[in-house]
């Protein structure tokens, strides 16, 4: 087995974000490489394809990243979590005449800024989740 299926083994455990994303990774590369040799339509459409696929990925990631999480608070003793949103965001409108050239100019500008941070501290196992853990650590030692 290759370090770099070694690697993907590990991460489809330890972090199911960048699994997903280094599986979508993949596959988008080899059907790219596959479209590129037929030609530049077929390559344009399958870099819509995977875009759209990345899309979805993106998004089942941070379903299972939530799930994973949820998982955690549920079976900790103590849970603390700090969350910071900032959203804020400015504009400009601008209007300049000049009556001598008869002209004028409209000018319009906008900035926006989103800031989102979580920050999760986990403590302990509750006492039935350290119960299941036991169980299983005690299983993998004595297979039946």
């Amino acid at each position: 087995m290759s370090a770099w299926e070694i690697t993907k083994k590990v991460l489809k455990y330890t972090n199911p974000t960048a699994s997903l994303l280094a599986d979508a990774v993949e596959l988008a590369a080899k059907a790219v490489s596959s479209a590129s040799e037929k030609g530049v339509e077929p390559l344009r459409e399958e870099i819509a394809k995977q875009n759209l696929q990345l899309q979805f990925a993106q998004l089942q990631a941070r379903v299972a990243q939530e799930l994973a999480i949820a998982r955690r608070i549920d079976s900790a003793e103590e849970v603390e979590i700090e969350e910071f949103y900032d959203a804020s965001g400015k504009g400009q409108v601008g209007l300049s005449v000049d009556a001598e050239a008869a002209t004028g100019t409209l000018g319009l500008g906008g900035e926006g800024r989103k800031v989102t941070k979580r920050i999760y501290r986990f403590k302990g196992l509750h006492a039935e989740a350290e119960k299941i853990y036991n169980q299983m650590l005690a299983s993998e030692e004595h297979p039946v």
